[in-house]
């Protein structure tokens, strides 16, 4: 899955040499707004915690958002998740976003990824799925302003498992686009499957993301 950097960490030494990353809440406030439309409803921007230059979730000891005149803790999933409120009068405060980070600890990269909110079915038509490949496509786009022209197209989706899993298709031509490896099923959405053909899973899928065009 391709991430995408939104904003580079200030990292802010105090006398104990422990370090603070910290990051302006408005550049992701503005992505929210974005995702945040009625036509992107079945789908979501998470915002991922990751040592900087890696894919390894980051190490950070406590999460919280101050302004002026607040702070609030914030919640870290376990794969690294950091759950942002969205909230006009943070964004006018000029809040910021900081991580408490243990002695000698990497800094963080804060980046994004586009998965499914809405359960995705064990048994998926064609239909159903092209709705999500059709949204995160959309949003893509509009996260990426003129850069558009340049990003690769959504070319189907990639169905994430908790466990290993396997899919089948009666039809030959769903067949055909379905690969499963370990924990997850990628399918190309091809223009020529029909929209009532079906997809069954083994286990229900945990969360879909977009499937990208290989360069």
């Amino acid at each position: 899955m391709k991430f995408y950097v939104l904003a580079s960490a200030l990292v802010i030494f105090s006398g104990s040499a422990l370090a603070d990353t910290v990051f302006n809440y408005d550049g992701f406030y503005a992505r929210m707004k974005k995702s945040e439309k009625v036509e992107f409803s079945d789908i979501t921007l998470a915002f991922m915690l990751q040592k900087a230059g890696t894919n390894e979730t980051c190490v950070v000891d406590k999460a919280m958002i101050t302004t002026d005149i607040s702070e609030a803790p914030l919640t870290i999933a376990n794969n690294g998740e950091l759950i942002l409120p969205y909230d006009d009068l943070l964004n006018r405060r000029k809040a910021l976003i900081i991580l408490k980070q243990p002695e000698g600890a990497e800094s963080c990269d804060l980046n994004f990824k586009l998965r499914s909110k809405i359960p995705v079915p064990q048994q998926a038509t064609v239909a159903q799925l092209r709705k999500l490949q059709s949204q995160f496509d959309e949003l893509l786009d509009s996260l990426a302003g003129l850069g558009k022209y340049w990003l690769p197209d959504v070319r189907g989706l990639t169905l994430h498992f908790t466990t290993e899993v396997m899919a089948q298709s009666a039809d030959a031509t769903v067949q055909q686009q379905l690969l499963c490896e370990q924990h997850r099923c990628r399918i190309q959405l091809a223009a020529s499957l029909a929209d009532n053909a079906t997809v069954e899973f083994s286990k229900v899928p945990d969360h879909a993301t977009p499937l990208l065009q290989q360069p």
